[in-house]
């Protein structure tokens, strides 16, 4: 079967949605986590914290006591499988700040995954190794399957500065892609990292298939930061992965690994200092085809081979939206249709500028058409996105405010992939920030952290069914 391509970089046709009037309301079933979780990022916006093997969702969070937890749930009884457990050795509290004036254990967040086995393995640490390890962040295997109660030896993989913000998901010859942001070292700190693990057995844990790759080149660049005395500044790039659906012509053929990514300058905050008013510039994608050896702009037209060395995260053979928009820090990615996929990317342009909207685009015709799906209020909040079971609706989720008549709601929209309008609902959960999501079988794992004290947060979670 062909692969389909199309033009890349090219200019952006706009279709304003409108929005399909809906007052319905759904109060969700939170359930509490955790009491103890780290005062700003239990969890966050792009890490998986959750896993389901079988009947049986793993779940875990960054503590507010330099650890991190894991805890079980059993869909099938709706009920905790035994008590939390502690995943980390080490202690995750360098008792120090980093660049930003904060201490780096915020970036500790853990990500779970399994292999086809059922052992669950977990990534976390980055924040706190950044400062405190020439290399991390820690990991460690399941000791039994299907199973976080106990665990193998603590391991600190070998990525220069760290990394930290992963995702994985596991493709369909069994092996987990996991991207991630470096942290600091010599080449400064922002560049997409890529990790393959290799499943297991039952018997023995699986292994990564080699240290650590670039995918996306960020960290220090002498031109960035132009309106500075003197230029010169690390690129953050940020990154979101999904699978593309296999190739039934050739079954022995990896899945698509689709990457989206934006970069920011200097810092992940507000302006970043740019006179411009905005830091988070602009909207890429890659796809690879031969897991994950070499990458492709969605055209077709360029190729990078990462054997020879990163994409540049602002190389326009990749270019979605152009840098010079602000498309706001968080983005989410899904892949509907036939092989190889059609990537759906949403984005927010004029987040930074206190004018956001929440946006998709989608490779069409001769480029990318860009949709707004809801411009009632000025976004700029964490994004959830997927692909339903019969392949033909799309799913987003969004928190909304941290107080307010929202600050207890999430939104969902639903759109069909071949039509012209999202449906928006609301979800009442409770108290929420910093929604992130992790697709489960038939639905999507929503966890979020929930105001407490000023040195504790409570970490929640729905289960939200994705028909």
């Amino acid at each position: 079967m062909m692969k389909l391509r199309w033009p890349g970089a090219l200019a952006i046709a706009t279709a304003v949605l409108v929005l399909a009037p809906s007052a319905a309301q759904a109060v969700a079933t939170a359930v509490t986590i955790a009491t103890d979780g780290h005062v700003s990022h239990p969890v966050w916006y792009h890490d998986g914290v959750a896993v389901q093997v079988k009947s049986l969702v793993h779940m875990a969070w960054n503590t507010n006591h330099g650890a991190v937890e894991a805890r079980t749930w059993n869909r099938t009884t709706g009920s905790w499988v035994g008590a939390a457990r502690q995943i980390s050795v080490a202690t995750l509290d360098c008792g120090c700040v980093d660049g930003t004036g904060t201490n780096p254990n915020r970036h500790d967040v853990p990500t779970l995954y399994a292999d086809p086995a059922g052992r669950v393995y977990a990534l976390y640490g980055g924040g706190t190794a950044s400062k405190t390890l020439p290399t991390g962040p820690y990991f460690r295997a399941g000791a039994a399957l299907n199973s976080v109660a106990t665990w193998g030896p603590e391991q600190s993989l070998p990525v220069p500065g760290a990394a930290y913000d992963f995702e994985a998901l596991r493709n369909n010859k069994g092996v987990n892609e996991i991207i991630g942001q470096q942290g600091d070292n010599p080449a400064g700190a922002g560049s997409l990292v890529y990790l393959r693990f290799l499943p297991g057995t039952a018997s023995a844990p699986g292994v990564f298939e080699e240290p650590y790759r670039i995918l996306v080149k960020g960290g220090y660049d002498a031109t960035a930061c132009a309106w500075l005395p003197t230029p010169g500044c690390d690129i953050f790039v940020i990154g979101r992965v999904a699978l593309g659906p296999p190739d039934p012509s050739n079954p022995a053929a990896p899945s698509p690994i689709y990457v989206t990514w934006g970069w920011s300058e200097m810092n992940l905050s507000g302006t970043c200092g740019d006179p411009g008013g905005f830091c988070d510039r602009g909207v890429y994608a890659a796809v690879s085809y031969d897991g994950g050896d070499t990458f492709e702009n969605v055209a077709g037209t360029a190729t990078t081979d990462l054997a020879s060395g990163p994409i540049a995260y602002d190389d326009p053979h990749y270019q979605v939206v152009n840098p010079s928009v602000d498309v706001g820090l968080f983005k989410a990615i899904a892949v509907p249709g036939a092989y190889p996929g059609t990537p759906w990317i949403a984005y927010q342009p004029g987040a930074d500028q206190k004018a956001g909207t929440i946006v998709v685009t989608h490779p069409s015709g001769s480029g990318w058409v860009a949709q707004t799906v809801d411009a009632s209020r000025a976004w700029n909040n964490h994004l959830v996105m997927r692909l339903g079971k019969t392949g033909t609706r799309l799913y987003l989720w969004s928190d909304i405010a941290q107080s307010g008549s929202n600050a207890s709601n999430l939104y969902q929209w639903v759109g069909s992939t071949s039509g012209a309008s999202w449906t928006r609902s609301t979800l009442v959960v409770g108290g929420n920030w910093y929604l992130t999501g992790r697709a489960i079988t038939t639905a999507e794992f929503l966890a979020w952290r929930v105001p407490q004290s000023t040195t504790a947060t409570t970490v929640a979670f729905t289960i939200v069914p994705v028909p």
